[in-house]
């Protein structure tokens, strides 16, 4: 048969590309009978309007590549090609086909190619758990690093409480969390790096009697008023106040529960009783109702954590950004 001018604008298929050798595989269908190689035979056609060059192409006998296209219009029940002693043309029933099987193979290709790029860390989704009631500014500016070095990663970060973070890791909504040790709980499915050590302060009114000490110790709490916060949002931090008060040898008494940090050191600046938070949360600017001296309380650790096995390929990127933040300002930092 002749030659014909093929459809404007498509591509050709003489090199064999990954949608190609997808099509040959003959366990895929299309539909019942449908094998996906007829589809690439059919494109080939499409393109040269011509089964001779279109068998060469493909690499196949022209009488089978004929049967073939036959095969696929009987099971579609449409003509696709008018054929004649002189040339090949598609109808219009195989014209749409066509384009529509071109759109399919960049599709195809497009999710092929993001698939690769999100096995080599260098594509797709990274979603990093945060806690806005916990400032974490050497994370931050690990994030902004990695999304600079990364930029075809979307980097998402999610808001969560840090009681939720394991739990989110687990369940495929972050692919790295930020924790403290209390939450933890049973963790060998997960490998951890410390990014941060806080100091606990104590919170007081400008005019209590220990505002201006060097230092406070729990014991010196004992006839003191404690405030809370709600343990919907800070679940644990009761608990964490009894058990440094049972070490110093004495029971807490405590009064109101507040929603919000800002809530909370607002009760204290009001004299409504005194509060522990960590040194990460001290108001930076000049607040002449509060005082905020040092405690002999532990220190309070920080520590990332994502998934041993299975965990996302950018997981690796990260904690390098995450590290070279941490050597920049000198942090101390351990593996778990």
């Amino acid at each position: 048969m002749g030659a014909a001018k093929r459809p404007a604008g498509r591509r050709s298929l003489d090199r064999t590309n990954q949608f190609d050798l997808l099509c040959c595989a003959p366990a895929v269908q299309a539909s019942k009978r449908m094998e996906i190689r007829q589809l690439r035979y059919f494109q080939a056609v499409a393109e040269t309007l011509n089964f001779s060059r279109a068998a060469e192409r493909l690499h196949v006998a022209q009488p089978a590549l004929s049967r073939q296209i036959r095969s696929l219009e009987e099971e579609l029940g449409v003509q696709l090609l008018v054929r004649s002693t002189v040339r090949v043309r598609l109808t219009d029933a195989g014209r749409n086909f066509y384009e529509r099987l071109d759109k399919l193979q960049h599709a195809f290709e497009e999710a092929v190619n993001s698939t690769q790029a999100i096995a080599r860390g260098t594509g797709g989704h990274f979603n990093v758990g945060s806690d806005w009631r916990l400032p974490m500014p050497e994370l931050l500016k690990a994030l902004l690093s990695f999304r600079a070095s990364h930029p075809d990663v979307v980097v998402n970060l999610v808001d969560l409480p840090l009681h939720e973070h394991v739990g989110a890791l687990r369940d495929g909504r972050i692919h790295l969390g930020v924790t403290l040790p209390e939450y933890l709980g049973t963790h060998d499915d997960l490998d951890l790096m410390r990014l941060s050590t806080a100091e606990t302060r104590v919170a007081l009114a400008a005019r209590h009697p220990l505002a201006e000490e060097p230092l406070v110790r729990v014991r010196q709490l004992r006839e003191e008023t404690w405030l809370l916060l709600d343990e919907r949002t800070t679940p644990g931090y009761r608990s964490q106040i009894v058990q440094l008060c049972r070490l110093a040898q004495f029971t807490p008494r405590f009064g109101l529960v507040a929603q919000s940090i800002d809530a909370l050191l607002g009760h204290v600046a009001a004299g409504d009783g005194i509060c522990l938070i960590p040194d990460t949360l001290v108001p930076r600017s000049n607040n002449d109702l509060l005082r905020f001296p040092p405690t002999d309380c532990a220190p309070l650790e920080l520590y990332a954590a994502w998934l041993r096995e299975g965990s996302c390929p950018l997981v690796p990127a990260f904690l390098a950004s995450v590290r070279e933040e941490l050597f920049e300002k000198k942090t101390p930092m351990a593996k778990a």
